[in-house]
């Protein structure tokens, strides 16, 4: 991805909320105290910023849907080229403490050039904030991992207990209604609670791990506590999100599929039934990715700028509007990188559980010991893998806002402010 030549004007965003995460807030990193704004009007966030569409200057004065630069200039869409405020003459710009002059390098306190992101930026600032802080990061994403595991666990012992009369019956005779049953039942359940789990254990640590970025790409300390009390106010609106985006995104696969429904339903010829099928298939497939896509980023907004969920949804599709095949080619390298890796270790736990099945005679891949071993691969291959996607998409935020808002000037800042 090549940077910006130009920043677009416009911006339809919310100001943040009185409960706004401070995830860039370098008073807060280096121990002073933040400034109380001088007003109603003068609300901003912690950091020194505040979300599009309520930005101000550190003058105060409110800019009216569009960006303005640090320095005044309200030239939409185009920060003046010296932003910030001025140094001493003494010490020259800043990047350029003797004062000769010549090119400034781009600041890069923490895990990233403080700059619109190239790919291979994305990709590096995801492993270098987990390799920056791996006892949080690693220890958040195991903790959670540990805790889904031990949930689901007794739902996948009673559906293996439901399933292994089956798997045991070798003489060929018809299972019973009541075997049948009892598997299904257990199927269903087992089903049920790990996507309930899974959804609640994904939005607790999007939230943490989100925070953890956010802070890192500034350099600012980061430790468990203080990510779990930024983060905390903002897991249950930050779980209605996350649940929205999933219902909206199945929705658009399921509604193609829905004429196709009707005409089965009908007695419609079954040719001209799998036809419609087909088609719905592929169109619900392309939706779904689009609205993937589109909603990405609705999560990291809402931690980040404090806004409520509605307006979460709708700054998601503002800020991946006119970027979304490179953000699709982002996501999509992600998710195999992630599987990839995933794979690799399920993979191997697989191997080894087979192995234990083969010695210890049991066939049952949901038996006790053999479930201990595929577990531990899951909760590995959980704890190694989701960390780099969180961050991926949090990366991908705030890429696409100093890109289309100018906030690379206003991380530049705060970096300054802080170190």
């Amino acid at each position: 991805m090549s940077e910006p030549q130009d920043r677009p004007r416009e911006d339809t965003g919310e100001g943040p909320g009185p409960d706004a995460v401070p995830p860039w807030d370098p008073a807060r990193a280096t121990g002073a105290s933040t400034p109380e704004p001088s007003g109603p009007g003068d609300r901003q966030s912690p950091g020194g910023w505040q979300s599009p569409g309520g930005w101000q200057s550190p003058g105060g004065r409110p800019s009216s849907g569009s960006w303005q630069s640090p320095g005044g200039s309200g030239h939409p869409g185009k920060p003046s080229a010296a932003p910030g405020p001025t140094t001493d003459p003494a010490r020259g710009r800043p990047g350029d403490p003797w004062g000769f002059g010549g090119p400034v390098a781009t600041p890069r306190p923490g895990i990233v050039p403080l700059r619109p992101l190239a790919l291979g930026e994305l990709l590096d600032g995801a492993f270098q904030y987990i390799r920056a802080h791996p006892r949080v990061v690693l220890g958040i994403s195991a903790v959670v991992a540990v805790v889904t595991v031990l949930v689901q666990a007794p739902f996948q012992a009673s559906y293996a207990s439901s399933v292994e009369p089956l798997l045991a019956d070798s003489s060929g005779t018809p299972p019973r209604l009541d075997q049948l049953g009892g598997a299904l039942g257990a199927l269903a359940s087992f089903t049920g609670v790990n996507l309930l789990v899974s959804l609640l254990a994904n939005t607790v640590l999007t939230g943490l791990l989100v925070v953890v970025l956010s802070r890192s790409v500034l350099g600012a300390p980061v430790d468990a506590r203080s990510c779990w009390e930024a983060a905390r106010p903002r897991l249950l609106g930050l779980l209605g999100v996350v649940v929205l985006v999933a219902v909206v995104t199945v929705l658009a696969f399921v509604v193609p599929l829905v004429p196709a429904g009707v005409l089965g339903v009908l007695g419609a010829p079954a040719a001209a039934t799998a036809a419609l099928a087909l088609l719905g298939l592929l169109a619900g497939a392309v939706l779904a990715v689009v609205v993937w896509v589109v909603l990405a980023l609705a999560a990291p907004a809402y931690v980040l700028e404090g806004i409520p969920v509605t307006a979460a949804l709708r700054r998601s599709p503002a800020l991946v509007r006119g970027r979304f095949w490179p953000i699709l080619g982002v996501l999509v390298l992600a998710v195999l990188v992630v599987l990839v890796v995933a794979g690799v270790i399920s993979g191997v736990f697989a191997l080894i559980s087979s192995g234990v099945g083969a010695a210890t005679g049991e066939t049952n891949p949901y038996a006790p010991v053999r479930l201990l071993v595929t577990s531990i691969g899951a909760v590995i291959a959980g704890t190694l893998t989701t960390p780099f996607q969180a961050g991926v998409t949090g990366l991908l935020y705030i890429d696409q806002r100093m890109r289309r808002e100018g906030f690379d000037i206003e991380l530049q800042r705060a970096a300054r402010a802080q170190g």
